[in-house]
């Protein structure tokens, strides 16, 4: 028991006792002055006289005993250490240190809930079918997800807390774009080093700017491709009804020509340019005709090329892996057999092949021919266009036709007097 609790005990016994001693002196003034008219009443108070009586030696007892513990709780006290009288301090640090525990089982449940949460947003974002790039204020990039290294060649690590202009230096153009509409949305398509990228730029107030960026290179391709193609079939069919037009006009001429009996030279010439201009037209309907795939079927490009070099009479080399191709035969070999076919009249005598497989199929044809003059490394693919005295200028426009239809492009990489490499890409 508490030294506070006993003093507490000791001031009620000792009231009671004041009580009870007052209450015995009423009744034994009452006894002394025996009012004898008083009756049973007087009997009654002799009683309650009694009780007190025994009642306040009872409390007076009880008085002396909690004096005397009074008295052994204060020697004792006197004789332990301080911090034994100080017991509410323990029990706070222990209700404290209980607190701290608590708070941090909860702190640690809410960082696990935060990590959580930013595992999941890292999942999305790399995951997104883009480059997702993050600018604080400062300029500096926060997030650099997975597309975006594959698409830039950068590591997050190497990109982290870097500036977009170096790590994009390779991009000029994007960088341009970026540092002209940071402070607004934008959306556009920027054409820089070879590549054309879809971009998105959202500022953030107060935060930074969120860039959004697809390479969309082979998409553009693709729809240019289809949009050839397209202008092939309107192509078609006017020249379908241009052609058999002009050939019949050109028949009638002939045959007039042809009943002529004069042997007249310029009469021969007159035949002989109209055979050509019948042949030049048929060329032309040829060129402007739908592509159409017979049969499909594994190619063996290597084996293939090396037929078509044997047949053209013209040395053939070719480096990287052999590649089995599934195309129509037909129009393969129509390719690649022009393609020898003008090395060998550009005065080649040596075709190299290199094949990249990838995730499109890359090949590489380079001769050592004279070349082509790059003055006109853009007109060869026009319709008519030819350097040769009776050229029909059909060849390569046919040859990019048919691999435009074939989800492919053909491309002049580099020409000169040591030759030309041409690129054909099937995606």
């Amino acid at each position: 028991m508490k030294k506070a609790t006993v003093i507490l005990v000791l001031i009620i016994q000792i009231a009671l006792l004041f009580i009870f001693q007052n209450i015995h002196a009423l009744f034994k003034k009452y006894d002394e002055v025996g009012v004898s008219d008083m009756g049973l009443l007087l009997e009654n108070m002799r009683d309650l006289k009694k009780m007190f009586s025994v009642l306040s030696m009872v409390l007076g007892l009880t008085l002396a005993v909690t004096g005397i513990y009074l008295l052994f709780l204060i020697k004792k006290s006197r004789e332990k250490p301080e911090y034994d009288e100080i017991p509410p301090l323990h029990d706070y640090l222990l209700r404290l240190k209980t607190s701290e525990s608590q708070l941090k089982n909860i702190v640690e449940t809410q960082q696990e809930k935060v990590i959580q949460k930013e595992e999941l947003n890292k999942n999305i974002i790399n995951n997104i079918n883009a480059a997702i790039i993050f600018l604080n204020c400062s300029g500096r990039i926060e997030i650099f997800n997975a597309v975006a290294e594959t698409l830039f060649s950068q590591s997050y690590a190497n990109a982290k807390n870097n500036r977009l202009d170096k790590i994009l230096a390779a991009f000029p153009g994007l960088i341009e774009f970026v540092e002209q509409h940071r402070e607004q949305k934008m959306t556009g398509e920027i054409t820089t080093n070879e590549k054309i990228f879809w971009t998105h730029i959202a500022p953030i107030d107060q935060v930074g700017v969120l860039l959004i960026i697809r390479d969309i290179t082979e998409e553009k391709k693709r729809e240019e491709l289809d949009r050839r193609n397209n202008n092939f079939v309107m192509l078609g069919e006017m020249t379908a009804f241009l052609a058999h037009e002009v050939k019949n006009s050109l028949g009638v001429i002939y045959g007039y020509t042809r009943t002529i009996k004069s042997e007249d030279e310029k009469t021969g010439k007159i035949s002989k340019e109209i055979l050509f201009l019948t042949d030049m037209m048929e060329s032309f309907l040829n060129f402007s005709r739908p592509v159409t795939i017979e049969r499909k079927e594994q190619i063996d490009l290597e084996s293939l090329l090396k037929k078509i070099a044997a047949e053209k009479e013209i040395n053939l080399i070719t480096a990287g892996e052999p590649i089995l191709f599934e195309s129509d035969p037909a129009l393969i070999q129509s390719i690649f057999a022009n393609l020898i076919l003008n090395s060998r009249q550009a005065g080649a005598d040596r075709v190299e092949v290199t094949f990249k497989k990838g995730r499109d199929l890359e090949i590489y044809l380079q001769d050592n021919g004279k070349g082509i003059d790059p003055k006109i490394r853009d007109k060869i693919w026009y319709p008519f266009f030819t350097t040769k005295d009776k050229g029909t200028g059909m060849g390569l426009p046919s040859i990019r036709k048919i691999i435009n239809f074939l989800k492919g492009e053909i491309i002049l990489v580099d020409t000169g007097v040591w030759g030309a490499t041409f690129k054909i890409i099937f995606y």
